[in-house]
């Protein structure tokens, strides 16, 4: 939030998907040329990678934000990847993988003499491991990736001693289902595997009170499969990992790769300038065009399925007027997006109607309204709302206000002076909007986890309205973990407790229906429509990923689909430094 989320795997992610790049992406400019193409790669080096807040575990069972989903990333791999110019899975930790005509059965064989940094069998033991860890865990957000292979939901629920579904015979690994999951490949095999002989001793058979959730190694992750391995954690200051030697896709060329926390957007644009840090892509949007004249970085923008966007808390007890369709579309008439990704943004976004975004094979934007910016039109869907304005200007209804708090994180100035324009704009027009900043840590903390007093037994958390971010990935089913009414309990992705039986059949025709792409296309279709229509965000942009990195460093070649968190680090291993 920012989580930000990779496979959401759908990975489309949050299956989420776009048009592949070469070499550089689009909308590179000149200066993103560096070294000469005929330099060989020189071993050695480190490059830190800065970040505005810190990470807040290593493991992919409990990860929800991005800073810890990119660096586990470079820790565990998954079965599958995500190719980063195309979106398409492609073999990962397995080899070779294939997807049954019904979507219901899935084989993986596993590649040979694959090993853990240890230097240790890697198995499809690991894997099913990992399924169980999930499964069994009480703070994961992943369920939903698993809950639909045979004998996941008797596991979780302590009657059974193992996932019955996985069933590992060697280097083949077979994953039975219940019903057709079409981006099983991405989900489920693009999920990053622990290990077993590590975390095994935390659970225990069919003992369902024994979990993960817990473990030291979450945060001290002992083995590696991935590029790199972890070395040290000084909190709110750095994560350090080293090389990986016994990694399948060969030694990284780096010796080192250091996730150095900086305060804040103006801090991490500072110390790019000094070369306190060597790369970063959370460039607050009006520094670009300064960072831009620096010579010692090179800059690559490029768009990417992620997108800021307002939510509306519809359980949230005194607030009951967000789950009145019509107030939250007037709250979409009522902002100038327009004005906002152009002067907030700078123009490095676009706005966006859905989720999906139009670098998505799912995309089309036939019939969804773009709620261009009409003051006259949010005050008459109010008016017939039954809202008048009192003698303070303020609407109210029965008594009520409307009024509430818009929070985001006090790190992204981007989105601090997003809410704020937000909330001038909204008084305008006779609505009580105030602007409420906390760290983002805090606030991830508030969004999954926090209970409203009335409406926390159904899943209501603790906020009015927030502005936050999603990344999306390859295919659009991730979109389930997000819109899905099934995903409204804590800490599920679902916070705001947006319920649609149309989104719902959507969402499940998209991923359990017929495989095919048309048909596919056609449910996230009705799925856009709907959501566009009941505003249960305001959508908010698309943004263009700021890139800006050290001239030293060579290799960089970003994709817009996250293989790896983000995509500009799907081939980290490749990276040197000259």
């Amino acid at each position: 939030m920012n989580v930000l989320w990779r496979r959401f795997l759908p990975l489309a992610a949050v299956g989420l998907l776009l048009p592949s790049c070469g070499g550089a992406a689009a909308g590179v400019p000149a200066s993103a040329a560096t070294a000469s193409q005929s330099e060989a790669p020189r071993p050695g080096g480190r490059v830190i990678w800065g970040t505005a807040s810190d990470a807040k575990t290593l493991t992919p069972v409990l990860s929800t934000d991005n800073v810890s989903t990119y660096l586990i990333d470079l820790i565990y791999q998954p079965l599958v990847n995500i190719n980063a110019k195309t979106g398409a899975p492609e073999p990962g930790l397995a080899e070779k993988f294939e997807l049954s005509a019904d979507g219901k059965t899935m084989n993986l064989v596993l590649r040979d003499g694959l090993k853990w940094s240890d230097g240790s069998a890697f198995s499809g033991e690991d894997f099913k491991f990992t399924a169980e860890a999930v499964m069994r865990s009480k703070k994961t957000v992943r369920k939903e990736v698993f809950q639909d292979i045979a004998g996941a939901k008797e596991f979780a629920d302590g009657k059974a001693a193992e996932i019955s579904g996985i069933v590992v015979n060697g280097r083949n690994i077979t994953v039975a289902l219940e019903k057709t999951l079409c981006a099983a490949p991405n989900r489920i095999g693009g999920f990053s595997v622990i290990p077993k002989s590590v975390f095994g001793k935390y659970m225990a058979g069919s003992d369902g009170s024994k979990n993960v959730d817990d473990a030291a190694e979450n945060n001290a992750p002992p083995l590696a499969t991935g590029p790199f391995k972890f070395k040290d954690w000084k909190p709110n200051d750095h994560i350090t990992l080293v090389r990986n030697d016994s990694f399948y896709g060969g030694r990284a060329n780096l010796d080192e790769f250091v996730n150095k926390v900086v305060p804040d957007s103006n801090a991490l644009a500072a110390a790019l300038k000094t070369g306190e840090i060597d790369i970063a892509d959370a460039a607050d949007p009006k520094d670009a065009e300064d960072l831009k004249k620096v010579d010692s970085l090179a800059s690559q923008f490029y768009l990417t399925p992620s997108y800021t966007y307002i939510g509306w808390n519809q359980l949230r007890g005194g607030k009951e007027f967000f789950q009145d369709k019509a107030v939250r579309q007037a709250l979409g008439y009522g902002l100038n997006m327009d004005a906002i990704v152009d002067k907030v943004y700078f123009t490095l976004g676009q706005k966006a109607l859905s989720p999906i975004p139009s670098v998505s094979w799912a995309y089309d934007a036939a019939g969804l309204n773009d709620y261009k910016y009409d003051p006259k039109k949010a005050q008459q869907l109010l008016e017939q709302a039954g809202w008048s304005k009192g003698s303070d200007g303020i609407y109210q209804k029965a008594g009520q206000k409307l009024s509430f708090s818009i929070v985001t994180n006090s790190d992204n100035k981007a989105r601090s002076t997003f809410a704020q324009v937000a909330a001038e704009q909204y008084k305008q027009l006779g609505i009580d909007a105030n602007l409420q900043t906390e760290s983002f840590q805090a606030l991830v903390d508030r969004i999954n986890n926090s209970k409203d007093p009335k409406y926390g037994d159904q899943g209501g958390r603790n906020f009015d309205a927030v502005i936050l971010g999603w990344t999306g990935g390859a295919d659009p089913d991730s979109e389930f973990a997000i819109w899905h009414s099934s995903q409204i309990p804590q800490p599920k992705f679902n916070a705001i407790g947006y319920k649609s039986d149309i989104v719902d059949k959507a969402l499940e025709d998209g991923r359990s229906g017929k495989c095919d792409q048309a048909s596919r296309k056609a449910a996230y279709r009705a799925f856009s429509k709907q959501v566009n229509e009941d505003q249960p965000y305001n959508f908010g942009l698309f943004i263009k990923t700021p890139l800006f990195y050290s001239k030293r460093l060579q290799g960089i070649d970003p994709g817009p689909f996250p293989s790896r968190d983000p995509g500009v680090q799907w081939n980290v291993e490749k990276w040197w430094v000259n």
